[in-house]
């Protein structure tokens, strides 16, 4: 099965200013360097995406090499399940037709014609985490080494562990029955309820850091 590595995105304008006002806030001049400076521990067969300007960008930006080249050495595609998990105005996207005038190269038919999913919820974000980590266990099969490129609210519903810095990458594998049996329940560390991580259970691996030197101490809002 395939290696999974989750990515949070680069350094964004809500990072720095808190309240932001506007949706869709794209990556800083420092979120972009951040994102220049992570070095991939694989080569990735696929790359799932948020459908948010930061996320793509950072994706643009990392695996520019692969995406870049005329045939594409990999598929990008933007999953709407992947968005961020709060209401902020920040986390809400913009319409389709204002993102595939953005990102023209991008297949955006999965996202919604406009920014209308339903209001977050805990119980909603556990579902649609297991829903993820359901498609990603039948790709799995597919692929060696499967990128997803989030945020750090729901990644914190997809695996245990510490919260994610901006441009952190973690590596993880799916756990086998016995380990599902033992590990599946754990604590949201971004909303610190017990949360069920199963049954399709992602543990991490190690590998070497991404390159990424990136700590978002300075960060006034950390979504």
């Amino acid at each position: 099965m395939a290696s999974i590595h989750i990515l949070r995105h680069g350094q964004s304008l809500h990072n720095v200013h808190r309240g932001y006002p506007h949706r869709d806030p794209p990556l800083t001049d420092i979120g972009s360097q951040q994102a220049s400076n992570v070095r991939p521990p694989a080569e990735p067969d696929l790359i799932l995406v948020s459908p948010m300007t930061r996320t793509i960008q950072t994706a643009l930006i990392v695996f520019s090499r692969h995406l870049k080249t005329s045939p594409t050495k990999v598929e990008l595609q933007v999953w709407p399940d992947l968005r961020e998990a709060h209401d902020a105005v920040c986390n809400r996207g913009v319409s389709r037709a204002e993102m595939a005038a953005k990102f023209p190269q991008f297949d955006l038919s999965a996202c919604h014609e406009e920014w209308d999913y339903l209001p977050h919820s805990f119980e909603d974000a556990v579902m649609r985490a297991e829903r993820v980590r359901r498609r990603l266990k039948d790709l799995s099969r597919s692929y060696k080494n499967i990128f997803l490129v989030t945020h750090r609210g729901f990644i914190a519903f997809l695996v245990k562990g510490e919260r994610f810095d901006v441009c952190e990458s973690r590596s993880y594998r799916f756990a086998a029955e016995n380990e599902v049996n033992e590990q599946r329940y754990g604590i949201n560390n971004d909303t610190g309820e017990e949360q069920d991580f199963g049954p399709n259970l992602l543990l991490p691996i190690y590998t070497p850091p991404m390159g990424n030197a990136n700590s978002d101490a300075e960060e006034i809002s950390a979504l």
